[in-house]
Formats: structure tokens, C-alpha cells, sequence
């Protein structure tokens, strides 16, 4: 693997992804990759948590909140996807702010930024604001942006809320009549990489990734349940009664943030489905049931 601190050829990285040691960063360059795009990860740090990245991936340094850092890390760049991370609120419109600023300074060709479909003014969810922000910063930038807004992810349905209740065989949440359309984060990556090879055909465009179809938590359990072996029923709850469960089991934000998330999917902002992936990578996105499939006969095959 590459390393460049401070300085690359211009000729070697056209793309730039940050998060790259997150999935949709990592998915994304490698996708990138395999169709020869010349593209580098931005980290904060190396170590054995980019090791999934391919092994000639160049890699830049950067810390959002470190705005020098970000200067450096995007001389050079023509193209940068901003895959937005996760914590405090505050913490995230700050950096979204400062990579927006310090691509804006270098005069990028074009951003792509990973957003989300829960976007409305009057969403009850916690991160929205945040997000909100971003996307306002991005049209007044200067720059020629695309904004991916993706729907709910499969893989946070099942690792959050699904596969904590198999022991148990029940899972509440206050979302009885809420549905959703779950996309998988490899979906979005290899979404945002059709973009990304090809920036101005999307500029000035917003898509709104999701899955093939809407799914109620009902269901979503019963094919988690049969996928993995498990009895797994769903069960409502009182919006009070998963807030105190969610202090006693999270840290702060996240009891917030996951209850406000359950509230916007019970007013149905999750639920609407689009082509939009399936227009961009030229197949249909996974459904959420051979999510839980594939996710399952993995994790069996790699405990034999």
C-alpha cells in the first residue's frame, strides 16, 4: 500500500475518498479499482484498520478537524467523494463544514457527498440537521456537487437492532406500522463510484438511494429469523420504554439518535423506493431478504 502524507502525483489520484477505512469508503475505492480508476483513500490514521483496502491504494493523512491537514490532503484532487462519518452532531456539521471549506479553497472540480433521504425541515431525527447543513454548504460552495442520499442501511438494520435480539428471539422497537426500504452499504459504495468516475454527468444532481422495495419490521425479522436459524418475532414498543432500554445499553448520542431514528421511520420517511441505484450501477439493488441470506450462510461458512 502507498503512503502519501503530504504530496502525489497529480497523474496518480484524480479521486479522492474519504472515510476509507469505513465501508463505504473502502467498498468504493476498491470498486474503483477494478475499473483502473486512479483513485487514494483519505485516514486519519494507518494501521490494520485499512488493511481491507486494496494493496496499491495511495493514502492520504487528514483529520476534519485539522482544516491544514485537509488542504494538503486535497492538492491535486479533482474529484472528492465526502462519505460522511457518524458521532456527536455537532462534531459531524463541523467537519462536513471544514472539508467542504478547504475543497471550495482548492477549487475542486466536483464533490460527491453521501447524505441522507431523511432530509425534510420538520424530521424529528437528530442527525438531519446536521446534514441539512451540509447540503446547503455544498450548494453554495462554488463547486459542482452531486448529493447521494441514502436510505436506511441494511447492514445497520441487521448488526443494531436484529442480530442483538436473536438471543432472545424478540425485537421491540417503536416502529410498529413504520416501514423501510433498506439499501446495503455496498449498493451505495458501488453508487458512489459510478458517480465519482464520472462527476459532471451527475453535477447538480441529488439521487435518493434505496432499496428494491419496503419492508415492514414484521417482515424484516421474519426473514432475518428463518435466515439465521432463529425463532425471532417483532414486538412494539412505547417510544418511553425504548429510550430508557437505549440509555441503559448506549452512550450519548446514540440513545437520541437511534429513538428520533425510530420516530422518523414510524412517520414514514424511510419507506419510499427508488430506481435510483439500479440507474446508476446498471442492476437493481439488493433486496433486503438475500441480505439476511447471504449475510448468514457467510457467517456459517466462516464458524465451520
Amino acid at each position: 500500500m502507498q503512503l502519501y502524507p503530504s504530496v502525489w502525483l497529480k497523474s496518480e489520484c484524480m479521486i479522492l475518498v474519504t472515510g476509507a477505512s469505513g465501508y463505504v469508503g473502502s467498498k468504493t475505492l476498491a470498486a474503483l479499482s477494478r475499473q483502473g480508476f486512479p483513485a487514494a483513500g483519505m485516514v486519519r490514521t494507518t494501521g490494520k484498520r485499512v488493511a481491507g483496502l486494496p494493496a496499491e491504494t495511495p493514502l492520504r493523512i487528514a483529520d476534519y478537524d485539522d482544516p491544514r491537514s485537509l488542504l494538503r490532503a486535497f492538492e491535486g484532487v479533482s474529484t472528492l467523494l465526502l462519505v460522511s462519518s457518524d458521532g456527536d452532531g455537532r462534531d459531524l456539521l463541523r467537519h462536513h463544514a471544514n472539508a467542504i471549506e478547504a475543497a471550495a479553497s482548492r477549487k475542486k472540480s466536483s464533490i460527491v457527498f453521501t447524505s441522507i433521504i431523511d432530509i425534510d425541515a420538520d424530521s424529528p431525527f437528530y442527525f438531519t440537521p446536521v446534514y441539512r447543513d451540509a447540503e446547503r454548504r455544498l450548494r453554495e460552495s462554488g463547486l459542482a456537487w452531486t448529493i447521494l442520499r441514502c436510505g436506511l442501511y441494511s447492514d445497520l438494520v441487521l448488526d443494531t437492532w436484529i442480530k442483538p435480539a436473536l438471543s432472545s428471539g424478540v425485537l421491540s422497537l417503536p416502529t410498529d406500522t413504520g416501514a423501510v426500504a433498506p439499501i446495503s452499504r455496498q449498493d451505495v459504495a458501488l453508487a458512489a463510484a459510478a458517480v465519482v468516475a464520472s462527476p459532471m454527468q451527475h453535477a447538480g444532481k441529488t439521487y435518493e438511494l434505496t432499496g428494491p422495495r419496503k419492508l415492514s419490521f414484521h417482515e424484516m425479522t421474519e426473514a432475518a429469523g428463518s435466515a439465521f436459524g432463529h425463532r425471532l418475532e417483532f414486538a412494539p414498543c412505547s417510544p418511553a420504554d425504548y429510550l430508557q432500554r437505549a440509555w441503559a445499553e448506549m452512550q450519548d448520542p446514540w440513545p437520541h439518535a437511534f429513538s428520533t431514528l425510530c420516530r422518523s421511520i414510524e412517520e414514514g420517511r424511510y419507506q419510499r423506493v427508488t430506481n435510483a441505484c439500479e440507474h446508476l450501477t446498471g442492476h437493481p439493488p439488493t433486496d433486503f431478504r438475500k441480505f439476511v441470506e447471504d449475510t448468514a450462510a457467510s457467517e456459517n461458512a466462516g464458524s465451520n
